[in-house]
């Protein structure tokens, strides 16, 4: 009886990465980390292994409890792969908390793990660049924050019509709740606008239907995104008044604008909350989100106001293929020399003089040492391996 074979197919959700793909996501990582040390960001790094607790008491119950891969380790103690970076941030500024010189301007490129259904854009195990910046309130950096965003969509050379940024504020939709009597259906309204643009107007109708509000009330909420108490709310608030004074100036022809239906999920964000969004329609998701949490510190003990966002590798990649945005000479990464000795007795040749040469110029190598074979399918063999340039020993 034969044994069974062992798939070679990963983990649903998750991906292998052979060179060429690599290539990529090690070009994103690249761009990521130059755009952000230029704008004067430092890049940190934390365990994927983290105190399960942390998670679910910051996260929220679908980030810190469906979603999380966690265990119990030898010791009895609950661990958790980190499902997203901001809570172990918290944890190491709050660590530190006398020591560090704020305001901060930190990245990082996490690898991050959640139990959730694979889709496009969405997978179990995902890199995601986290930027933030920790102790500056709500203000002029809010401005400069946006400004980055757009930074990383240029320096990969996405021109402002491919993609759009709309921001809303926490605090500016309680108020308009408040205002209009309906604070006992808030987070009914909070996960209706979450999913605004993937519902019909049916859906959302009969959604406020079944919670018992009346007609006024639910035309009221429908056309949030016109409404002009709300928006005579939000220039209430000084960094938006100073955002809305100062986009055109500090971002020319970007496409960003002021969203009321722009929530975000995550129950941390106190203030300012934004989304970018790709303009090509094969690409429908956000392709990163974030905000300003000034309670990131709380569990620690700790108080700093922060700003913040995530972009992960997935909707990255895919907004890169959409554009055709890769690079021309992206296999740079891979290009070699080959080298193509004739007998073992050529060996002493390459690596007296030819490999010295090579390696002071930091140029990869690919030895051929198939002598049986023909000439002309050897130098078939080192170009398809990636060698640009064949080195024949004679």
């Amino acid at each position: 009886m034969s044994k069974a074979l062992v798939s070679t197919q990963p983990y649903r959700g998750t991906r292998d990465f052979y060179p060429q793909d690599f290539i990529k996501r090690q070009y994103i990582f690249d761009t990521w980390t130059k755009t952000l040390t230029s704008l004067g960001y430092q890049q940190y790094d934390t365990p994927v292994l983290e105190n399960a607790e942390m998670y679910i008491l910051k996260s929220g119950e679908e980030l810190g409890g469906k979603q999380l891969y966690s265990f119990y380790d030898k010791s009895e103690r609950h661990i958790a792969l980190r499902p997203e970076m901001t809570p172990s941030l918290a944890r190491i500024v709050a660590a530190k908390f006398g020591e560090l010189n704020f305001p901060l301007k930190w990245f990082s490129i996490p690898n991050c793990f959640r139990y959730e259904r694979p889709q496009k854009g969405r997978l179990r195990e995902f890199w995601q660049l986290n930027v933030d910046i920790i102790g500056l309130p709500a203000g002029g950096v809010d401005l400069e924050f946006l400004y980055m965003t757009t930074k990383l969509f240029e320096d990969f050379g996405a021109s402002p019509s491919q993609f759009e940024i709309k921001f809303n504020h926490r605090q500016v939709l309680d108020k308009w709740i408040t205002n209009n009597l309906l604070t006992n259906h808030k987070s009914i309204i909070y996960n209706l606008l979450d999913s605004w643009h993937k519902t019909d107007l049916d859906y959302k109708e009969r959604a406020l239907q079944e919670i018992g509000l009346n007609s006024k009330q639910i035309k009221k909420i429908l056309s949030i995104k016109d409404d002009t108490e709300y928006q005579n709310i939000a220039i209430e608030f000084d960094e938006l008044k100073l955002i809305f004074e100062n986009t055109s100036v500090a971002m020319p022809n970007v496409n960003i604008s002021f969203d009321p239906t722009i929530v975000r999920g995550l129950n941390y964000y106190t203030g300012l909350v934004f989304e970018a969004f790709d303009t090509n329609t094969n690409n429908p998701r956000a392709l990163f989100g974030g905000g300003r949490y000034d309670d990131l510190l709380d569990i620690f003990g700790k108080k700093a106001p922060a700003i913040g966002m995530g972009w992960g590798d997935v909707t990255m990649q895919n907004f890169l293929d959409n554009w055709n945005l890769w690079p021309q000479n992206l296999e740079r990464y891979t290009e070699k020399v080959g080298i193509m000795p004739f007998a073992n007795s050529d060996l002493i040749r390459i690596y007296k003089e030819i490999l010295p040469k090579l390696q002071k110029e930091k140029i990869p190598f690919e030895i051929d040492y198939d002598y049986g074979r023909s000439e002309n399918k050897r130098y078939e063999s080192l170009k398809k391996r990636g060698c640009t340039q064949i080195i024949k020993i004679k």
